[in-house]
């Protein structure tokens, strides 16, 4: 894993130093997190408060339009409450939860997003931009708290898949605060579309709704 953060760091400085259309920023991100379940028996039962902050990198290839990509670290995760008796894998162990139990799960992502940025032309001090793409994130810590007591922010970091893809999309502005600076604004969705979990018997997706405050320079 450090190795292949090494390379995509290598790639990314080594692009923006033969390039004159790359932009720098650094941003953070205040968001709203949770779990959404592919089962009837399953139910999504509450949100997560999370913060997810980093560099971005847009490369233009075209006055309006530019690759983005970058890195960042943020938390996310939800609640699922489960009727039926179900098993957790529990530092290296399996724990059975007793049924209608609620799982708060928070976790810890690496991410690394790639995708397509459209933006306007400068009016006035503003400047509308949308993006799109795709969202990869890496799995670094995740710990699990039940309704039931028995567990209070363990580590299940076994019980998540190191790797989750998500599709994104978002919209923002961006005011110029001087000839190289803006300051950005922006709001973006996250959708997972990969198994977050080892449970075999249902199939968890993570869902983000972000706001973003950053600088590019």
């Amino acid at each position: 894993m450090k190795r292949t953060l090494s390379i995509l760091l290598f790639v990314t400085i080594s692009l923006a130093l033969f390039s004159q259309t790359t932009k720098f920023g650094v941003f953070i991100d205040p968001q709203f997190t949770w779990l959404s379940a592919e089962s009837r028996s399953v139910d999504s039962d509450g949100m997560k408060f999370g913060i997810r902050g980093g560099l971005l990198l847009d490369k233009y290839f075209q006055k309006n339009y530019a690759i983005h990509t970058g890195l960042s670290l943020g938390t996310q995760g939800g609640s699922l409450k489960y009727p039926d008796e179900t098993i957790i894998k529990v530092y290296n162990e399996e724990d059975t939860l007793p049924a209608g139990t609620t799982v708060e799960y928070k976790l810890n992502y690496i991410t690394i997003p790639l995708g397509l940025k459209l933006k306007t032309n400068q009016i006035g001090y503003f400047s509308y931009f949308a993006r799109v793409g795709f969202t990869n994130q890496f799995n670094i810590k995740a710990k699990a708290t039940t309704s039931d007591g028995s567990l209070y922010r363990d580590d299940i970091k076994k019980e998540i898949f190191f790797y989750n893809l998500a599709y994104h999309f978002g919209i923002g502005v961006e005011y110029a605060i001087s000839e190289d600076t803006s300051i950005l604004f922006g709001v973006n969705y996250h959708n997972g579309f990969i198994n977050i979990t080892r449970n075999k018997d249902v199939k968890v997706h993570s869902r983000v709704l972000s706001l973003r405050v950053g600088v590019i320079f």
